[in-house]
Order: C-alpha cells, then structure tokens, then sequence
C-alpha cells in the first residue's frame, strides 16, 4: 500500500524523496510446516514502530513524500495458507524485486526486532539491490542490538540505525550526502565508520509523533493476537494496537528493551492516549484495544486516568505484553474491569524467589501473584501468565518451583517459554562470554526451543520439560476445570483444537467441558474419535499421557488403554 505526502515550503533542500519500508518475517517457515508439536504458530501484530516513523516522517519532511510497506510475516503466512510454503524465497524475491522496480525508493528501511529475523536481512537487501544501488539501512530491535554483526554478515545493508529511528531515518531523507549523513549522524553507523559508537536520539515527547496513517497495512491481516479467546470466533472483531509509552527502567536479563529504547520512561499525554482510541473506533471500527507498552503502569496514575477515559469510549482492552504484578491490587482490577479490559498478562517469569532476584534481577515478590490474579478473577478480568524456563544457573529444583506455582496460583492460561539469548539483552552476553549458546541457527531461536547449554540446564531436556509444563497446566491440571468454570474453559480448548486439529488432549479436554455442560453430543462423539485417531498415529503423546496418567480423566485413561493395552 503507497501513501503520499504534498510539497510543503521548507528548509529542506530535497524536494522529492520515495521510502519503502520492509519488515522480514519474526518467524521461520518450519514454524508452520514442521509436525514438532512444540511450535506454535506466531500471531500477527501492527507494525506499530514502523507506522511510527512513517507517520513522523510525513510530517516532518517538507518535500514532497511517498511511502510504502511491505510486511513478509503476513505475505508468508498467506503462502501457507495457500499451501506453497516451500517456494517462499522464489515469492520473497519476486516480491521485492517488483516493489523496488515499480515503487523506485531512493531508501529502503529494513524494521528487524528479533534474532529469528537474522537469517532474511541479507537476502532481502540484496533483492532489493538487485536492479541498482537504491540506500538500505536497517533498524529494530535486532540490528540495533547488534549493529557489527549485522553490517559484518550483511554487506548490501548500508547503515543501521541504533535504537529509535525517526530522527535518523529524517535525516537520510534530507541528506544529499548520504554517507556523510550516516557518518555524522549520532545514531546511525555504516561502513565508513565502524569504529564509531552509535548513540541512542529519542524523540521526548511521543505526542511530537502524529496520528499513525494505517493505509500502509491491511487491517485484516493483524486481527488475531488478542488472548481472551471468548471472542476468538468473533467476526466483528477489530484488533488494534498501541503503545502509549516508551522505554523500561528495569533490568530483566533477558529483555534487550534498553537497547532500543533505553531506560528512561517516556509517554503519550492521557489525552493523546484517548485522542487515539477514539479515532480507532470511530474511523477504523476497532473494538479490541491491544495495549502493547512495556511498563504501562509505571506511571500508575496516569494509568488509572487513561482507564477512566476509555470507560467512556467503550471498546473492549487487553494487555497481550506483560504488566506489572504488583500494580493490581483490587481498586486497580475493578478500574479495568470497568474500563473494558477483560484479560491480562501478568509478567511473573518465574515462580522462583531464587530465579527473580538473583537471576533475572526482577523486582517481584511472589507473595503478590495469588493476590493479584484473585483480584482480576473478582471482577471478570482474565489472568494469563508469561514464563520463562532454562536461564543460566537455574536448577530443576527451581523449574519444580515454577511448575508448583503455576498449578496452585490458577491462572487461565499459561505461556511458558525457554530462554532465548536476544542480541542486546544481559543474557546473550552472559551466553556468548561463557559459551552457553548451543546452537546459534537463527532458525532456532524461537521461544519453544532452548538453544542454552549451561549448568543446570540441557537445551533438549528444557524443551521438554518447558512443553510438558505447558500441558499439565493448561489441559491436565486447568484451574477453570478442576473448579467447575466450564464455560470459562471451552474456548481455550476450542482455540487450541482449530490451530492444531490433532491435538490429542485440545481435542480430549474439549469434549470432557461439552460433557459437562450437556451441549453437542454428535460433536463430543466426534472429538472422542478424532482424540483416539491423533493419539494412535503419535508415540509422543502416548508417551506423554502414559508419564502422566495420573492426571488424567477417565476417558483419557480409556482412550489411552484402547491404544495401548495394559
């Protein structure tokens, strides 16, 4: 999608300039196409950053400014849908290659957050300069992280840009001298200068930032992230994202956020806040508000008023991020109820008091969990749980820790990932100095997979574990089931079943609730069936519902005893 800009008088000598944003995809193909029961298939978010810098582009650029994006998470997982996922690179190249040749950009912008992402920086850059010299910088999360590297595997990008890009990537376009630009310009760093030291150039006041222009990017194509999955079959479902804030002041050692956005707290005024979500609903007819900050209640009461107002604007809101355990306490939950949050999740990590503080460097007493997941419960607020297993120096009896609270604690669902050594973050320098990292693919380093070898942890044995926590909580030991909140249970499961239909226990765990609630007998009989053919098919679910007999139900117990007989 192009968007443009008309001439405005200005101090800036270029006149005309043409932008081409590219984002590679934050996933691997095998995520999709592999029968490794572990992956999980990635959701879909706004390209929110590169929005950003589009809309603060067009605004401060006076000349005349055309710009376009072109997103390969969503063009890849249209290749799957299609069923062709294995000529991805032929499509990949066929599609950049005719952008560039029908839009012209003068500077290309390559928006890379995660190491996953390494692996398609060089290919996509040299597609991109296949019929000429056009400028290609990079920038996220990724290069910004690891700026050498990237310019050392990567020789047709140009320059990265360190941290925040608005600043930067005006200047570039400003620039009639472009290397000179690169080389000046505190932020940017290329390969006439690699010796120097990129600085971070952040933008304050984030209402200097203007309304983003969502024309960029299909709609419909990021419409599936949100994690209450009561209206996951919603069809008048409208997700949007924002981040009203920029910027962590904590220290988490897996977390690279500093990296590109440093330390220090900087916000959206409340009343941009709600300027925003109004504009959203009214122009775009969004009714799911995704509230995607890193920290948003470090400022809590700004939080709390940006919640009265979106009492008013009466969209549905979810935090899919992470906030801060501690932050919710009943006034806070019962404020978000009514403002129209529904679920959260809560950034515990790990159930370890050892883990949080000594490892992670986490400020989180484990004591205010159970507290706060009561609270949201209270008032109909969903409580989901990020946790992250197989960080260096934790011990299987911490891992137990974490399994132990997880089951006592009763959160609605549990998100349970390895460890991944993200460039800029202190565990990828903890790995590297100590050589812990045990297979550097960037295929691999993906949240389902553990690529550390350290004391304490074996990267095979973590996957396992790690998956076989996520079956126990969610599907053997589900709170909402072991305490008869049936109706809560259901969509989670029925979720579970449409992404991956030969789930044994998704399919198990579905026709256990419709029993008890009476509803779908001809449907019930055919997830019984379906359960029986997937789990004859498997040795890696017999072998996990024999491990885990114990735990369960009765026809579970039949149905494993039919394909295996005692």
């Amino acid at each position: 999608m192009e968007t443009i800009v008309h001439f405005r008088p200005s101090r800036d000598s270029v006149a005309s300039r043409r932008l081409l944003f590219v984002i590679p995809p934050y996933f691997q193909i095998e995520d999709f196409t592999s029968q490794d029961r572990t992956n999980v298939y990635p959701q879909f978010t706004i390209p929110y950053g590169v929005l950003s810098l589009d809309s603060y582009v067009k605004q401060e650029f006076a000349g005349e400014l055309f710009t376009k994006l072109v997103d390969f998470n969503v063009v890849l997982a249209k290749l799957v849908r299609d069923g062709s996922p294995s000529k991805w690179d032929q499509i990949f190249r066929n599609e950049i290659e005719t952008v560039v040749s029908e839009f012209k950009p003068d500077i290309v912008a390559i928006s890379a957050l995660f190491n996953s992402s390494f692996g398609y920086l060089e290919s996509l850059a040299s597609w991109v300069k296949s019929g000429g010299s056009t400028f290609v910088v990079a920038g996220g999360g990724l290069p910004s992280a690891a700026f050498d590297m990237v310019l050392d595997k990567c020789p047709s990008i140009d320059a990265v840009c360190k941290g925040e890009g608005e600043t930067a990537l005006l200047q570039l376009l400003r620039s009639e001298n472009l290397e000179r630009t690169v080389s000046s310009f505190p932020s940017l760093i290329g390969r006439n200068c690699k010796t120097k030291n990129p600085t971070h150039n952040f933008i304050e006041n984030l209402d200097d930032i203007p309304m983003l222009d969502y024309s960029l990017v299909g709609l419909d194509s990021y419409n599936s992230r949100s994690i209450d999955k009561r209206y996951s079959k919603d069809e008048s479902k409208r997700e949007m994202s924002i981040h009203t804030s920029r910027g962590c002041p904590f220290s988490c050692v897996f977390c690279s956020n500093p990296s590109l956005h440093g330390k220090q707290m900087r916000y959206m005024s409340v009343e941009r806040v709600k300027c925003e979500v109004k504009r959203m609903r009214d122009q775009f007819g969004m009714n799911v508000l995704l509230v995607e900050d890193d920290h948003f209640f470090s400022d809590r009461n700004r939080a709390k008023a940006i919640f009265r107002d979106l009492i008013e604007l009466g969209v549905r809101v979810e935090f899919p991020n992470g906030v801060l355990v501690s932050a919710i306490d009943d006034e806070t939950a019962q404020l978000m109820s009514s403002s129209g949050v529904s679920a959260v999740a809560l950034a515990v990590e790990s159930g370890s008091e050892y883990v949080l503080n000594k490892i992670i460097k986490k400020p989180l007493h484990l004591k205010k969990v159970q507290p706060a997941v009561d609270a949201l419960r209270k008032y109909g607020v969903k409580s989901h749980v990020f946790i992250v297993m197989g960080l260096p120096g934790e011990l299987d009896f911490h891992r137990e820790e974490t399994r132990n609270m997880l089951l006592r604690t009763g959160f609605d669902w549990a998100h349970i990932y390895c460890a991944i050594p993200i460039f800029g973050s202190r565990l990828y320098d903890i790995c590297v100095e100590n050589d812990y990292i045990s297979d550097s693919s960037s295929e691999n380093f993906v949240a389902t997979k553990s690529v550390i070898r350290a004391p304490g942890v074996n990267p095979d044995d973590l996957s396992k574990y790690v998956y076989e926590t996520q079956l126990l909580v969610n599907f053997l030991r589900n709170c909402n089931l072991e305490n008869n909140r049936e109706e809560s249970a259901l969509p989670y499961f029925q979720n579970v079943v449409e992404k991956y239909p030969d789930h044994v226990l998704g399919l198990t765990r579905t026709h256990i609730t419709l029993k008890r609630l009476n509803r779908d007998h001809d449907l019930q009989l055919s997830l019984l069936q379906r359960a029986k053919d997937a789990l004859i098919s498997s040795a890696d679910w017999q072998k996990f519902l024999t491990k885990f007999r114990k735990d369960l139900d009765l026809v579970e117990v039949s149905l494993l005893d039919e394909v295996i007989p005692q």
